[in-house]
Protein backbone atom coordinates (compact mmCIF):
# COMPACT_ATOMS: atom_id res chain seq x y z
CA UNK A 1 0.00 0.00 0.00
CA UNK A 2 3.12 2.48 0.91
CA UNK A 3 4.46 1.51 -3.09
CA UNK A 4 1.37 2.60 -4.57
CA UNK A 5 0.79 6.22 -2.28
CA UNK A 6 4.20 6.90 -3.36
CA UNK A 7 3.85 5.83 -6.79
CA UNK A 8 0.40 8.31 -7.15
CA UNK A 9 2.54 11.16 -5.40
CA UNK A 10 5.41 10.51 -8.10
CA UNK A 11 2.98 10.70 -10.71
CA UNK A 12 1.09 13.87 -9.16
CA UNK A 13 4.63 15.70 -8.99
CA UNK A 14 5.55 14.75 -12.71
CA UNK A 15 2.58 15.74 -13.90
CA UNK A 16 2.62 19.13 -12.01
CA UNK A 17 6.12 19.66 -13.20
CA UNK A 18 5.10 18.82 -16.47
CA UNK A 19 3.09 21.47 -16.50
CA UNK A 20 5.04 23.99 -14.83
CA UNK A 21 8.43 23.37 -16.93
CA UNK A 22 5.94 23.50 -20.17
CA UNK A 23 6.82 27.01 -21.69
CA UNK A 24 10.87 27.10 -20.40
CA UNK A 25 10.99 23.61 -22.61
CA UNK A 26 8.95 25.14 -25.71
CA UNK A 27 11.67 28.02 -25.19
CA UNK A 28 14.64 25.75 -24.87
CA UNK A 29 13.13 23.95 -28.38
CA UNK A 30 12.66 26.89 -29.89
CA UNK A 31 16.03 27.77 -29.05
CA UNK A 32 17.51 24.70 -30.04
CA UNK A 33 16.11 24.82 -33.24
CA UNK A 34 17.26 27.77 -34.66
CA UNK A 35 21.04 26.71 -32.89
CA UNK A 36 21.12 23.77 -34.42
CA UNK A 37 18.01 22.83 -37.07
CA UNK A 38 16.73 18.76 -37.25
CA UNK A 39 15.29 16.34 -35.53
CA UNK A 40 14.94 18.11 -31.33
CA UNK A 41 13.25 15.27 -29.58
CA UNK A 42 15.23 12.33 -28.78
CA UNK A 43 14.75 8.93 -28.47
CA UNK A 44 17.53 6.38 -27.06
CA UNK A 45 18.09 3.12 -25.76
CA UNK A 46 18.70 3.23 -21.46
CA UNK A 47 19.04 0.08 -19.57
CA UNK A 48 16.65 0.27 -16.58
CA UNK A 49 15.38 -2.06 -13.47
CA UNK A 50 16.69 -5.44 -13.59
CA UNK A 51 18.41 -4.94 -17.36
CA UNK A 52 15.23 -3.75 -18.72
CA UNK A 53 15.82 -1.75 -21.53
CA UNK A 54 13.51 1.61 -22.60
CA UNK A 55 13.78 4.83 -24.36
CA UNK A 56 14.75 7.64 -22.28
CA UNK A 57 13.50 11.04 -24.17
CA UNK A 58 15.42 13.92 -23.87
CA UNK A 59 16.11 17.44 -25.93
CA UNK A 60 19.02 16.85 -28.53
CA UNK A 61 21.61 19.30 -27.59
CA UNK A 62 24.49 17.92 -29.61
CA UNK A 63 25.08 19.37 -33.36
CA UNK A 64 22.97 17.37 -35.76
CA UNK A 65 25.35 14.20 -37.05
CA UNK A 66 28.14 15.01 -34.30
CA UNK A 67 27.90 11.45 -32.87
CA UNK A 68 30.83 10.28 -35.45
CA UNK A 69 33.55 8.22 -33.72
CA UNK A 70 33.82 11.13 -30.89
CA UNK A 71 33.90 9.34 -27.26
CA UNK A 72 29.99 7.76 -26.11
CA UNK A 73 30.21 10.06 -22.89
CA UNK A 74 30.29 13.82 -23.06
CA UNK A 75 33.93 15.05 -22.62
CA UNK A 76 35.10 18.56 -21.05
CA UNK A 77 34.90 21.55 -23.68
CA UNK A 78 33.32 19.01 -25.71
CA UNK A 79 33.08 20.54 -29.53
CA UNK A 80 29.74 18.31 -29.89
CA UNK A 81 28.15 21.05 -28.54
CA UNK A 82 27.26 24.81 -29.60
CA UNK A 83 27.45 27.93 -26.34
CA UNK A 84 23.33 27.69 -26.23
CA UNK A 85 23.04 23.95 -26.42
CA UNK A 86 25.82 24.14 -23.89
CA UNK A 87 23.75 26.33 -21.58
CA UNK A 88 20.40 24.33 -22.10
CA UNK A 89 22.33 20.94 -21.17
CA UNK A 90 23.83 22.47 -17.90
CA UNK A 91 20.93 23.61 -16.80
CA UNK A 92 19.19 19.86 -17.28
CA UNK A 93 16.45 21.46 -19.33
CA UNK A 94 17.10 18.69 -21.80
CA UNK A 95 15.74 16.30 -19.09
CA UNK A 96 12.37 17.75 -18.99
CA UNK A 97 11.33 15.31 -21.55
CA UNK A 98 12.14 12.82 -18.77
CA UNK A 99 8.39 13.82 -16.74
CA UNK A 100 6.93 11.42 -19.49
CA UNK A 101 9.42 8.25 -18.42
CA UNK A 102 8.88 9.00 -14.79
CA UNK A 103 4.90 9.34 -15.80
CA UNK A 104 5.68 5.79 -17.56
CA UNK A 105 6.99 4.04 -14.37
CA UNK A 106 10.33 3.56 -16.16
CA UNK A 107 12.16 6.19 -14.42
CA UNK A 108 12.37 7.51 -10.83
CA UNK A 109 12.53 11.39 -9.64
CA UNK A 110 16.36 10.00 -7.47
CA UNK A 111 17.88 6.92 -9.15
CA UNK A 112 21.24 6.34 -10.47
CA UNK A 113 21.64 7.74 -14.17
CA UNK A 114 20.35 5.02 -16.98
CA UNK A 115 23.08 4.21 -19.26
CA UNK A 116 23.24 2.97 -22.79
CA UNK A 117 23.18 -0.92 -23.34
CA UNK A 118 26.75 -1.31 -25.31
CA UNK A 119 28.16 0.77 -21.39
CA UNK A 120 26.10 -2.41 -19.26
CA UNK A 121 27.54 -4.58 -21.40
CA UNK A 122 31.11 -3.79 -20.11
CA UNK A 123 29.71 -3.78 -16.38
CA UNK A 124 31.77 -6.63 -14.41
CA UNK A 125 28.95 -8.64 -12.28
CA UNK A 126 29.79 -6.14 -9.22
CA UNK A 127 28.62 -3.44 -11.46
CA UNK A 128 25.59 -5.20 -12.27
CA UNK A 129 23.86 -4.65 -9.11
CA UNK A 130 23.20 -1.46 -10.01
CA UNK A 131 20.67 -2.55 -12.22
CA UNK A 132 18.53 -3.16 -8.46
CA UNK A 133 17.55 -0.02 -8.97
CA UNK A 134 14.92 2.65 -10.63
CA UNK A 135 16.96 4.61 -12.85
CA UNK A 136 16.40 8.37 -11.64
CA UNK A 137 16.39 11.76 -13.48
CA UNK A 138 18.63 13.58 -10.51
CA UNK A 139 21.35 11.60 -8.32
CA UNK A 140 24.43 11.68 -6.71
CA UNK A 141 26.50 11.33 -9.92
CA UNK A 142 24.97 14.28 -11.31
CA UNK A 143 26.06 16.62 -8.37
CA UNK A 144 29.60 14.55 -7.79
CA UNK A 145 30.66 14.19 -11.39
CA UNK A 146 30.16 16.14 -14.51
CA UNK A 147 31.30 15.37 -18.02
CA UNK A 148 34.68 13.29 -18.62
CA UNK A 149 33.82 10.99 -16.19
CA UNK A 150 35.62 6.79 -15.72
CA UNK A 151 31.99 4.72 -15.34
CA UNK A 152 33.74 2.69 -13.07
CA UNK A 153 34.34 5.31 -10.58
CA UNK A 154 30.46 6.82 -11.17
CA UNK A 155 28.77 3.34 -10.33
CA UNK A 156 31.17 2.94 -6.97
CA UNK A 157 30.02 6.06 -5.84
CA UNK A 158 26.11 4.98 -6.50
CA UNK A 159 26.47 1.74 -5.21
CA UNK A 160 27.48 3.01 -2.53
CA UNK A 161 24.63 5.44 -2.30
CA UNK A 162 22.08 3.45 -3.44
CA UNK A 163 22.89 0.38 -0.94
CA UNK A 164 22.76 2.72 1.93
CA UNK A 165 19.88 4.70 0.96
CA UNK A 166 17.86 6.86 3.56
CA UNK A 167 15.45 9.19 3.37
CA UNK A 168 17.89 11.73 4.70
CA UNK A 169 20.54 11.23 1.86
CA UNK A 170 17.66 11.63 -0.76
CA UNK A 171 16.68 14.98 0.88
CA UNK A 172 20.05 16.08 0.63
CA UNK A 173 20.02 15.12 -3.44
CA UNK A 174 17.13 17.50 -3.58
CA UNK A 175 18.68 20.06 -1.58
CA UNK A 176 22.18 20.01 -3.34
CA UNK A 177 20.97 19.31 -7.22
CA UNK A 178 19.10 23.39 -7.73
CA UNK A 179 22.17 25.09 -5.80
CA UNK A 180 24.89 23.13 -7.73
CA UNK A 181 22.91 23.49 -11.13
CA UNK A 182 22.43 27.42 -10.48
CA UNK A 183 26.00 27.43 -9.77
CA UNK A 184 26.71 26.02 -12.95
CA UNK A 185 24.58 28.60 -14.57
CA UNK A 186 26.15 31.85 -12.97
CA UNK A 187 29.55 30.30 -14.23
CA UNK A 188 31.21 29.39 -10.38
CA UNK A 189 31.46 25.89 -11.27
CA UNK A 190 32.92 24.50 -14.69
CA UNK A 191 32.80 21.41 -16.52
CA UNK A 192 35.32 18.82 -14.64
CA UNK A 193 35.35 20.61 -11.21
CA UNK A 194 33.91 17.24 -9.95
CA UNK A 195 35.61 14.86 -11.68
CA UNK A 196 37.27 11.73 -10.63
CA UNK A 197 40.49 13.72 -9.65
CA UNK A 198 38.23 15.02 -6.92
CA UNK A 199 38.21 12.20 -4.54
CA UNK A 200 37.55 14.26 -1.50
CA UNK A 201 34.83 16.75 -3.11
CA UNK A 202 32.52 18.40 -0.06
CA UNK A 203 29.81 17.26 -2.20
CA UNK A 204 31.02 13.79 -1.56
CA UNK A 205 31.22 14.16 1.82
CA UNK A 206 27.98 15.97 2.86
CA UNK A 207 25.56 13.52 0.78
CA UNK A 208 27.34 9.63 1.89
CA UNK A 209 28.89 11.51 5.10
CA UNK A 210 32.05 9.62 4.00
CA UNK A 211 35.49 9.95 2.45
CA UNK A 212 35.31 8.03 -1.11
CA UNK A 213 38.74 5.84 -1.29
Amino acid sequence: MKNVILRIIEIIIALLLMIITAPLFLLAVIVAMVDSPGKILLKQDRVGKNGKVFKLFKLRTMKKGANGDLPMHTQVNDPRFSPVCRFIRSTCIDEIPQFWNILKGEMTFIGPRPERPPIVEAYTERQRDILNFTPGLFGISQLVFREGVVVSEKIDVELQYYENRTIWKDSKILFYTPIVLLAHVAGKVRPGKFSTNHKHSWLKRAILGQEIS
